[in-house]
C-alpha cells in the first residue's frame, strides 16, 4: 500500500514539473536565432575580369604591339600585365619600349612569319622551318623573356618534322571542328566576360601554326577533348613527333609575343 502511495506521489510530481516546464515555454518562449549581415561577399572572377575556372586567361604586356597572329578584338580587351596577375596566364605582345628593341623584334617576327609561310607551301618545308627554329634559337639567346625556352630545345639527337605534324593536325582538326570559326584555341575576354578565339585565324601561317595547340600547349584546359591521337588523325607517327616539337612550338609561338607560363611548358 505505502508502494502504491509512493508510485503515486512521483507521478504527480513528475506531472507538476511538466506543467511548469510548458508555462516557462510560453512565458519566456523558445530562443530566437540570430543571423548576421555578412555583405554582398567577394566578387567572383567574371566579375574582377579574371578568367573563371575552364577557362584560359591572358593579359597584355606592358607596352608592347599586337601579335599578328592573335585575334585584335581580344587584344583591344585585353587588361595589361601586372604582378597580380595569375601565373596561369598567357602573356600576349611583343616588342619593348625602347627602339633598338622593338627593331630586334620585329625584325625577328617578320622572319618567322616568312619562314612559316615558305614552310607551310614548300616541299622541303620541314628544311625551312629547321633552318628558321636554329636562327630563332641563336636570337633568342640574347633575350631574357626566351633564353630559358631556347633551353629545353637542346639534347634532342635526332630532327623533328614539323610540317607533317602540322599539316596533319590542320587538316585533321579542320574536319574534327564543331565551331564554324575553326578556332584552336579559346581565351577568356575580360570585356565580354566570354571566351573568344585566341588567334586570328585568317592568316594562314597562324591557323597553320596553332592547329595542333591542343597537343603541343600544354596549358590543360586548352585543346580539351582533342586528344594528340585524335588531332593526329591516329597517325602513330605523327604522335611521336608531339615531343619532339613541343619546345620548339612553346619558341616559336613566344617569339611571335604569345607566351605560355614557364611552369606550364616547363618539363621537369
Amino acid at each position: 500500500m505505502q508502494g502504491s502511495r509512493r508510485l503515486a506521489a512521483v507521478f504527480r510530481t513528475g506531472l507538476s514539473l511538466l506543467a511548469f516546464s510548458a508555462a516557462s515555454m510560453v512565458l519566456v518562449g523558445c530562443p530566437k536565432t540570430q543571423f548576421f549581415d555578412e555583405g554582398r561577399g567577394q566578387p567572383g572572377d567574371r566579375a574582377l575580369g579574371q578568367a573563371p575556372p575552364g577557362s584560359v586567361g591572358a593579359c597584355k604586356v606592358f607596352g608592347s604591339l599586337r601579335p599578328p597572329i592573335v585575334n585584335e578584338e581580344l587584344w583591344n580587351d585585353l587588361r595589361p600585365c601586372n604582378r597580380r596577375t595569375p601565373r596561369r596566364y598567357l602573356r600576349i605582345g611583343f616588342s619593348g619600349i625602347s627602339e633598338l628593341k622593338n627593331e630586334d623584334e620585329e625584325r625577328r617576327l617578320k622572319y618567322v612569319m616568312e619562314a612559316l609561310t615558305e614552310a607551310d607551301e614548300a616541299e622541303d618545308g620541314n628544311t625551312k622551318m629547321r633552318g628558321m627554329l636554329r636562327a630563332v634559337q641563336r636570337m633568342a639567346l640574347e633575350d631574357e623573356k626566351l633564353k630559358a625556352r631556347v633551353e629545353r630545345t637542346t639534347g634532342r639527337t635526332f630532327p623533328c618534322d614539323y610540317t607533317h605534324l602540322l599539316h596533319t593536325t590542320e587538316k585533321q582538326y579542320t574536319r574534327i571542328s564543331t565551331q564554324p570559326d575553326e578556332c584552336p584555341a579559346y581565351a577568356y575576354d575580360p570585356k565580354k566576360r566570354e571566351d573568344v578565339c585566341l588567334f586570328d585565324t585568317r592568316i594562314e601561317e597562324a591557323r597553320w601554326l596553332t592547329s595542333a595547340w591542343g597537343c603541343l600547349a600544354f596549358t590543360e584546359t586548352l585543346g580539351e577533348g582533342n586528344s594528340c591521337y585524335k588531332l593526329c588523325a591516329y597517325d602513330d607517327y605523327c604522335t611521336s613527333q608531339v615531343s619532339c616539337s613541343q619546345p620548339d612550338f612553346d619558341l616559336v609561338l613566344c617569339t611571335l609575343g604569345v607566351c605560355m607560363p614557364e611552369k606550364v611548358v616547363a618539363i621537369y
